[in-house]
């Protein structure tokens, strides 16, 4: 493999510090891709610290760059003549991106002109910038690319629910097509597979520069499946319990309060603004968890109304479908119920974004631990899955009336845990609906 610069590749001898600027001037231009450990004149150098190279990247990417790009990346390495070189794949952006502490200026906002990195004009940033804030279009109007998806995941949400299914007109009923008869942005985000990864980020102290701990994604699968893995996983396993005796008398703790953070978090994914292609992430501090939509405060409505719990929901069709599953209510509770337990000052409005920083009630301690080997917990997860999907088709021949709730009470597993493996086992199909119905195993 030979390397040399372009308009596309960018070589770098080693990581430095002015990695991101490269990263955000691709973004803002026609994407590329940067090679470290490639000299200007194409030789191969490699990468000495190959791990600890690749996770000062990933903070880079995470920290410094504004809005969410890592949607747009893919962070990966080769080897190339007995040496280690990192490859960062830089698609094309759907917003204005620029580096964090500089703003949206000059100073923060960057363009790939030929083999150069060159910063924006004033005037090219307010192009892009009023673009952008004049592309906020409905997702069931944006077409894709994809033809065969399938919606094995939410079909099984929906009958469970006591909706029936017609498989002629599933994608219509559900606003699944544009008018032109094509699957549209919706339809992308509930299939049973996609590109969309929801994060969940642990770092290891108060601060990002402190480190990450942990990194766990939830996607390219349903987007219902996938944000109540990541509320599952901030329950289950960060939601800590902190326990005290005084006087004799047990008091229970926890970190914090569960019916705000869910409230806080499906609104993140309902009103996030999904045809920019950024998904609603979680960052977990060591005495705050965060979680971050993109798209700001919806328009024409006021922080006042927002308080207030009015609901004027960005993605309508998706609003509704979360009402059909009780994933929401139309009541517009939500809101008030959060600022009763922490106030207003939870919420913070930004140009494109908008944070909800809950604060924990103690310190989180015990990080996890990073180091583990991945190939054999890999290994492990997929012998147990296999062993759990075998036990799952075993319950539903002895007894083919059994709920997923029983299924969930008899394995000690949660009832999204239980769907999220039946779905996968297309063998297996529910048929009728609600309780009335009775689950089908085709050997």
């Amino acid at each position: 493999m030979t390397f040399a610069e372009t308009e596309k590749i960018e070589l770098k001898q080693k990581l430095t510090d002015a990695l991101p600027k490269e990263i955000v001037a691709f973004l803002n231009t026609d994407g590329g891709t940067i090679y470290i450990g490639v000299d200007d004149g194409g030789s191969v150098s490699g990468v000495k610290n190959l791990d600890e190279s690749l996770k000062k990247i990933a903070d880079m990417i995470e920290s410094q760059i504004l809005p969410n790009s890592s949607h747009f990346i893919e962070l990966g390495t080769k080897f190339i003549e007995n040496k280690h070189i990192i490859e960062i794949k830089v698609r094309k952006g759907k917003s204005l991106y620029y580096i964090k502490k500089y703003g949206r200026s000059a100073q923060g906002c960057f363009v790939r002109i030929g083999t150069t990195c060159r910063s924006m004009t004033e005037e090219q940033i307010n192009i892009v910038y009023n673009k952008y804030l004049d592309s906020k279009v409905k997702i069931t109007e944006i077409p894709i690319r994809a033809k065969n998806l399938t919606f094995q995941y939410l079909k099984l949400l929906l009958t469970e629910k006591g909706f029936s299914i017609n498989e002629t007109t599933f994608a219509e009923n559900f606003h699944l097509l544009t008018k032109d008869g094509d699957y549209n942005k919706m339809a992308e985000l509930l299939a049973d597979k996609n590109e969309t990864s929801i994060k969940v980020v642990r770092f290891k102290g108060k601060e990002k520069a402190d480190g990450i701990a942990l990194r766990n994604e939830y996607g390219e699968k349903c987007l219902v499946i996938a944000m109540k893995q990541a509320f599952d996983y901030c329950i289950d396993v960060i939601n800590e319990t902190h326990t005290s005796f005084t006087k004799g008398v047990r008091k229970d703790k926890k970190l914090f309060d569960c019916d705000a953070f869910r409230e806080v978090w499906f609104n993140a994914c309902l009103h996030n603004n999904w045809a920019d292609g950024t998904p609603p992430a979680i960052y977990v501090y060591t005495d705050r968890i965060e979680i971050i939509s993109t798209g700001g405060l919806p328009a024409n409505l006021s922080k006042e109304d927002f308080f207030r719990g009015v609901s004027k929901p960005v993605n309508e069709e998706l609003a509704k479908l979360f009402i059909r599953l009780d994933l929401m209510e139309q009541t517009g509770y939500g809101i008030p119920l959060v600022t009763r337990r922490y106030g207003k000052t939870v919420f913070e409005f930004l140009d494109f974004f908008l944070r909800v920083t809950i604060p924990f009630e103690f310190e989180l301690e015990n990080s996890p631990n990073d180091t583990q080997d991945d190939t054999q917990a890999d290994t492990q997860a997929d012998t147990q899955e296999k062993a759990f999907d075998d036990w799952i088709e075993e319950q539903i021949k002895k007894n083919p009336k059994i709920t997923t709730e029983e299924l969930a009470k008899k394995s000690g597993k949660s009832v999204i845990t239980i769907k999220r493996h039946i779905a996968k086992l297309s063998h297996i199909k529910y048929k009728g609906s609600g309780y009335s119905g009775h689950w089908e195993v085709n050997e």
